[in-house]
């Protein structure tokens, strides 16, 4: 019986001694860029879930070599995060350490998974050589507006000690910490312009070789609502504006609804009557966020509808999210979560449309649809159609109301209170005012004390304090650093020359290289890693550093790995880890079965059984080579023809399930005719999921390939 694992070793070392699979630009070969999102190197281990994700680019990577790509197959670490302060706080180790650490022991994992990466461009993002950068697109956006610092409400995890961007809240709570109720707070902050690119980021979508999945997930964040923007004036003067895409219900409306994050409700309800309760309902909802039982507050304050100026009541309701328009909502008969709530509180409700075929509506719920208009003064009798157009321009002659184009997307908030991250290059002057720093990078101290609540650069006093560049007077840092969506957004470019210590990488490398023609990843970062690296690309373009609008031309997305009904997870204790298959079948079972089992997208559970199977296969395929080989006949070559033209086409259609059963079938035929054209016809097409057998066949047969 073959030993796999052995062989395995072998190749491996082979190819790390000769950096066989290093790559440098070549204009007279079609190049092919192949890249998985880069992990956060937190575990000490691989397990099959992480060994699928890897194999799956590597099937890829090695078929594009063999049809003459020039192919670029990097590998690098997401390494700035939380997790590694949290272990600092929690083990007393210092967060480089740990994570430095944990590099150096996946990076060893990974090479004996027997992927083809150029290990040569390894990057880390913890590292200065790397995060210099994030500080000089900081700056350059700074200087081109895409910058900027205001107060605002943001979401605080009280266990994280941070905030949080909007990506990394689910369903009210952290991301990371699935219990942990998300607080809101006012604060300074620094946010990136992603909505300066709102538009384009949603029509260059049409562009890309994504699933149509992806793509709503996209459309559906960025969000854009083309509508009206009215004015409802208050006793006290000031002005609510709210965004509806249906003006022609105005008339209807008995009540306006206000996102309980809202940030003019605790303006509205302070030192009012209303103040305690209307706080304690917000801190309910934070915990109990069903919006089916459509639960409000009236908060004291009356509006007047600007269409017949009539007075209506404001309140929160559970409902409205303040990502949508402007967080307040004009709410009439005529929507159905309106209309449940007017009933539920006894709010009046007036019908103003009726259907276009003249029926009555009678019905116990409310008419959503476009219809003609009634009880509507002047615009009595016109179709919704009709009466959105002359309903706005009515209003806005009468300064009341315009036409706009709104957008869910909300611009990127990278600050976070943390220590283990890029620090924000800026300081601030008594006399000059907030100053940025131009002198890259500004390190992050090592020398930080992790048992002192809150950020830990808060309480370096001699990194805080510093000099002004401009004055050279008494200034203080900025201690915020990015968050880690920072790293991952340009990332993929860096690897075009990792060793450029000049520039963030280098154009005519970029020019080659760029775009990645095959990215893969999960699509849980399809709304945030996507986006952020998308806007990155675009605002890198307008500024003159690249040619392209787009960074993944092909984006693919691995399903899950299961086992024992759980996603594979160290939490779950249900972990098959690389070095039990390893020790056991050799890491090439593993390839194989992962490949063989279910179609790449789509979730699998992992089955002892079927690894097994896939053993067997193996020692199948191995055991062909010491029959007696027939020349090829007919039927042989019209077989091996049938099985080359399936196999590619199931590859390209990432079916690799597929592909692997083709071999299989053709293995069992080369068992019953046995052909030394249509054996290594075989092993080439094995290339992508099985190391071990090509290498010793190829060794015993006088040829010796790295």
């Amino acid at each position: 019986m073959l030993n796999f694992k052995a062989v395995e070793q072998k190749w491996q070392r082979a190819w790390e001694v000769s950096q066989v699979f290093k790559v440098k630009e070549n204009s007279k070969r079609k190049k092919f860029y192949c890249l998985e999102m880069f992990p956060y190197p937190s575990a000490s281990f691989l397990h099959m879930g992480h060994v699928r994700n890897y194999t799956i680019g590597d099937v890829i990577a090695r078929s594009k070599r063999m049809q003459g790509y020039n192919v670029l197959y990097p590998m690098g670490y997401d390494s700035f995060g939380l997790p590694a302060e949290n272990a600092a706080k929690k083990n007393n180790i210092h967060p480089k350490k740990y994570t430095e650490d944990a590099i150096k022991k996946i990076i060893e994992y990974q090479k004996a998974l027997g992927n083809s990466y150029d290990w040569s461009r390894v990057i880390s993002t913890h590292q200065p050589e790397y995060y210099k950068w994030n500080q000089y697109f900081f700056l350059k956006f700074l200087e081109r507006g895409l910058v900027y610092r205001k107060k605002a409400p943001v979401n605080w995890c009280p266990d994280c000690s941070s905030v949080l961007a909007n990506e990394e809240v689910v369903d009210g709570k952290c991301w990371r910490h699935e219990d942990t109720i998300i607080e809101s707070k006012e604060l300074e902050q620094w946010f990136l312009k992603t909505t300066a690119y709102a538009d384009e980021l949603l029509k260059d979508l049409d562009k890309l070789k994504w699933s149509e999945r992806i793509k709503n997930l996209q459309k559906n964040w960025i969000g854009k609502s083309e509508g009206t923007l009215t004015k409802f004036k208050l006793k006290n003067k000031e002005v609510l504006e709210v965004f509806t895409t249906r003006i022609d219900t105005i008339f209807s409306v008995t009540f306006l609804v206000m996102a309980p994050e809202h940030p003019k409700v605790l303006e509205l309800v302070k030192g009012t009557k209303y103040e305690k309760s209307v706080l304690e309902f917000i801190k309910n909802i934070k915990i109990n966020k069903d919006t089916e039982s459509k639960e409000g507050i009236f908060i004291g304050h009356y509006a007047v509808n600007p269409a017949n100026n009539q007075e209506i009541p404001i309140y929160l309701a559970n409902f409205v999210l303040m990502d949508y328009g402007t967080g307040i909502v004009m709410a009439d008969a005529h929507d159905q979560r309106d209309y449940e709530f007017a009933k539920k509180y006894k709010i009046p409700l007036i019908q103003v449309l009726k259907p276009k075929d003249g029926s009555d509506w009678k019905e116990d719920k409310a008419f959503e649809s476009f219809g003609i208009l009634y009880n509507s003064e002047q615009f009595n009798g016109l179709s919704s159609e009709e009466a959105i157009l002359k309903i706005r321009d009515w209003l806005e002659k009468k300064g009341l109301a315009k036409k706009v184009t709104q957008y869910k997307l909300r611009d990127w908030l990278i600050s976070r209170q943390r220590y283990w991250g890029t620090p924000i290059p800026i300081v601030y002057c008594n006399k000059c005012g907030t100053v940025a720093v131009n002198q890259l990078p500004v390190l992050l101290p090592e020398e930080v004390d992790f048992k002192k609540e809150g950020n830990p650069l808060n309480h370096n006093k001699s990194w805080v304090e510093t000099k002004c560049p401009i004055c050279n007077g008494n200034a203080k840092r900025e201690t915020d650093t990015m968050g880690g969506f920072v790293d991952s957004s340009w990332y993929f470019l860096r690897f075009c020359s990792p060793q450029d210590n000049k520039n963030p990488f280098d154009k005519k490398a970029v020019s080659y290289w760029i775009p990645v023609d095959q990215y893969i990843g999960g699509i849980e970062h399809a709304v945030g890693h996507l986006i952020y690296s998308r806007f990155f690309t675009k605002a890198l373009r307008d500024m003159g550093m690249l040619e392209i609008s787009e960074p993944f031309s092909s984006l693919f997305n691995q399903g899950i790995v299961y086992k024992d009904g759980h996603k594979m997870s160290k939490s779950f204790g249900n972990i098959v880890t690389q070095t039990e298959i390893s020790e056991k079948y050799g890491i090439d079972t593993a390839r194989v079965f992962l490949m063989s089992v279910a179609s790449p997208e789509s979730d699998m559970e992992w089955n002892d059984k079927g690894a097994e199977g896939s053993f067997r296969f193996l020692q199948k395929v191995w055991k062909i080579h010491e029959m007696k080989m027939n020349i090829q006949s007919t039927k042989d070559e019209h077989k091996r023809n049938l099985a080359i033209k399936n196999y590619n086409f199931y590859l390209e259609e990432f079916k690799f399930n597929l592909a692997i059963i083709e071999l299989i079938k053709f293995a069992d035929y080369l068992a019953e005719h046995p052909n030394k054209v249509g054996y290594e016809d075989l092993l080439r097409m094995l290339y992508g999921t099985n190391l071990a057998i090509i290498h010793l066949y190829l060794l015993k047969n006088g040829q010796n390939m790295i």
